[in-house]
This record gives C-alpha cells, sequence and structure tokens, in this order.
C-alpha cells in the first residue's frame, strides 16, 4: 500500500512524502526509523473517500458515548475468550438496535474480510471511533495486546459513564430546586401581589418600599413582556455566540481552571483523563509523540490543549515531560513530580495510568463535595427571595389589619 505523510523531525523540520508499506502500523515504523514523527498519515487517496464514506453513513445520526463503551467492553470479553475479531464483530452488529452503530459495524466486518486490520478498518468511521480509538488499535495489533488495550480502553470508558452520571445526579437537585423557586416567585409577582395591590389601592394605604418595588418590576414586565422576552433572547443568543469564539472559549477555559470554587473539581477530573488517556496509549504501544498529539485532540479545554502543545515540542527538543508539566499550574505538582521519577524508571505507561485513575476518583469526590457545599447555598438564597416577596403582600395586610382595629 502507498502511504502519504507528514512529518516531523527531532530537530522540529518538517518532511512529506510518500511510502510503500503493508500496513499503517510498519509505516510508521519506517518512520520512525527515519527518525519521523508522523502528524499525518493516511492510505494515498483515502482522505476524500472516507470523508464521503461517513457522510453518507452518519450525515445525520450519532452514536452515544454509551453505545461504544457498550461495544468495547464485550469486544474485549469476546476477544479475551479467544474469539476472532471479525467473527466478534459480526456478532456484536447483529445484536446492535442503533442503525447507525449497525451499519458502522456492518462496514467494519467488511473492511476485516476484505484483508485490512481493525484499526484501518476502524479509521474510516472518524465520527464513531477518534483517533485515540484507533491508534490504540492498532498498536494492540502490532504488539499482539489488542485484548488487553480493549480491556484498558473499556475501564475508562466505563469510568468517564460514571463521571457523567454522577454529574448529572449531583446537578439534578440544584437546578430543580432553583427552577421550582424561580416558578413560584414569578407567579407570586404576576399574578399574586397585583391582586392584592388592587384591594390595596381601593383602600387608599401607602404601601412599603419593597412591595413598591416589587409591583413596580411586576408591572414593566407585564406591560412590555415581549421587549423582556427579546432582551433575554437576544443575550442568551449572545453568550452562546461568544462561548463558541476563540476568545470567548479561552475565557470560559480560563474560568472553569481558575474560578475558585469549581477549579478543584475541573482541574483533577481533565487532569485524570487526559493522563489516563496518554498512559493507556503509551502502554499499548503507541509512539510518545503520537499519544500526546492525540491526547490533545480528545481534550475540549483550551489551557490543556495549549500544555499538550508545549509538551510535544518539547519531547520533539529532547526535553522531558516533566519541565513543561511544571510550567503549568492547573496541574498538580504531585503529578509533575510522578511523571520525572516515570520518565527516569522508563514506567511512563503504567504510571501515567495510575495518575488518571488517582485523579479521575479525587474530581469526583470533589464534585460531591462541592455539591454539597451548593444545596444548602441555594436554599438559603431562595429561601431569602421568597421571603422578600411574601413579606411585599403581607406588610400592608399587617398595616390593613391595624387600620380597620383602629377604625373599629
Amino acid at each position: 500500500m502507498r502511504f502519504t505523510y507528514t512529518a516531523k523531525s527531532i530537530r522540529g523540520e518538517t518532511a512529506s512524502g510518500v511510502l510503500v508499506a503493508d500496513s499503517l502500523v510498519l509505516a510508521q515504523k519506517q518512520l520512525r526509523q527515519q527518525g519521523l514523527f508522523p502528524t499525518v498519515l493516511a492510505p494515498a487517496g483515502e482522505k476524500d473517500g472516507s470523508a464521503g464514506r461517513a457522510g453518507r453513513g452518519f450525515g445525520r445520526r450519532r452514536v452515544s458515548q454509551k453505545e461504544l463503551m457498550a461495544f468495547t467492553s464485550q469486544l474485549a470479553i469476546m476477544s479475551k475468550a479467544g474469539i476472532d475479531i471479525a467473527g466478534a464483530i459480526q456478532s456484536l452488529a447483529r445484536q446492535c438496535r442503533n442503525p447507525a452503530m449497525k451499519s458502522t459495524l456492518e462496514a467494519v466486518h467488511q473492511d476485516i474480510l476484505s484483508g485490512k486490520s481493525l484499526s484501518v478498518a476502524m479509521k474510516s468511521h472518524d465520527r464513531v471511533f477518534n483517533g485515540a480509538y484507533v491508534a490504540s488499535m492498532a498498536a494492540g495489533e502490532a504488539s499482539g495486546r489488542l485484548p488487553d488495550v480493549l480491556e484498558r480502553l473499556a475501564a475508562m470508558q466505563r469510568s468517564e459513564a460514571r463521571q457523567r452520571s454522577t454529574r448529572r445526579a449531583l446537578l439534578a437537585y440544584p437546578i430543580v430546586l432553583s427552577s421550582v423557586s424561580g416558578l413560584v416567585i414569578l407567579a407570586l409577582m404576576f399574578f399574586v401581589l397585583p391582586q392584592f395591590a388592587g384591594v390595596f389601592e381601593r383602600f387608599g394605604m401607602s404601601l412599603p418600599a419593597i412591595t413598591e418595588v416589587l409591583l413596580t418590576v411586576s408591572r414593566e414586565l407585564r406591560s412590555r413582556w415581549w421587549l423582556w422576552i427579546g432582551l433575554a433572547a437576544a443575550a442568551i443568543f449572545g453568550l452562546v455566540a461568544w462561548r463558541r469564539s476563540p476568545a470567548g472559549r479561552l475565557a470560559w477555559d480560563r474560568m472553569l481552571v481558575n474560578a475558585a470554587m469549581i477549579r478543584d473539581v475541573t482541574r483533577s477530573l481533565v487532569t485524570g483523563r487526559a493522563f489516563r488517556l496518554l498512559g493507556i496509549m503509551i502502554d499499548s504501544g503507541v509512539p510518545l509523540i503520537e499519544g500526546l498529539r492525540l491526547t490533545r485532540s480528545s481534550i475540549q479545554n483550551t489551557l490543556f490543549r495549549d500544555l499538550f502543545d508545549r509538551l510535544e515540542a518539547d519531547v520533539l527538543n529532547g526535553r522531558p515531560l516533566a519541565d513543561a508539566l511544571a510550567t503549568a499550574p492547573f496541574i498538580p505538582s504531585g503529578a509533575t513530580e510522578m511523571v520525572s521519577t516515570a520518565e527516569r524508571t522508563g514506567t511512563l505507561g503504567m504510571v501515567t495510568q495510575l495518575i488518571g485513575e488517582y485523579y479521575e476518583e479525587e474530581g469526583e469526590t470533589r464534585l460531591r463535595e462541592l455539591a454539597s457545599m451548593i444545596e444548602p447555598l441555594i436554599i438559603v438564597v431562595m429561601g431569602i427571595v421568597v421571603a422578600c416577596v411574601v413579606l411585599s403582600v403581607m406588610l400592608p395586610m399587617f398595616d390593613f389589619a391595624t387600620a380597620a382595629q383602629h377604625g373599629v
């Protein structure tokens, strides 16, 4: 097969060209023997075809992370049991209920039967199998440790699914509580308070300042609701557009990493996932440069992506990973020390996996602690707001009752 490539040398020089190899793994090995680290490596002429294939197969359909996790776990079990990969994927395709996943597995199965390796067959479906996933498969095939690689990937995906479930469960109560409290406040301001205001006006009573303020707000919102709804929609649209812009995304990511209440949670979770994925790829046989590049592509936070760019540049220039990690204030110092020790002892793959698992668990623990702090805070704030609205109704009633007693 002919492969086109773009690669960097140890000195940082860029080279590109075409080479002939029997597989993608052998093509990568040829480049490494020449002192080159590929940034782009694909079968000649495949790029357009694979894009068209992905577009036809998955134009409007998606495969969830939960379904990918189930597939990886089942394939790991079947490969451990000695079932050949082609037969295992065929069996999983028959069981699959999601049409998108089913058609993907059927296409992968056909490609394997035609002589392609599992990693090459998966590479054509990048909407389902990302670069890190495919690279781990390729390394597992080359080293003969594919069942072990699948088992590690399945464990990582189960951990990510557990984290998502934990986040949803912890955030559900504050969101529901805030929504219900907001509806109660709106009902009091829009329906209850105006009715009492009419009664007070008929008796010519002077209203407390808090009641006057809330009545003014209520009249404004009721009389020009269309204006305020439009302004709210415009604000939301503007916020979303700003969030998607490069400057907005950078500011948002900085806030997530540096904000006082949430930075410990964010730093631990993102650090844990990044190190665990990098460790799995290194331990599976993926070259360090490619592992760093693929880990970067799987991270959404801009600050962490920039860090992995620096890590890649340092490795290409012969510097250790720990030097760049030490310059990043959002990376725990303990992780930097452990990476430095792992580089000296040659156990980088194993140690980075352990670091990832540790910080993922720590992030989940800190997330639970944060949720336990936020819940009573929301209750107190909502209670104060509701109390102010209730007082704006009750204080005039007390004045009315006092005036009636004196009148009698």
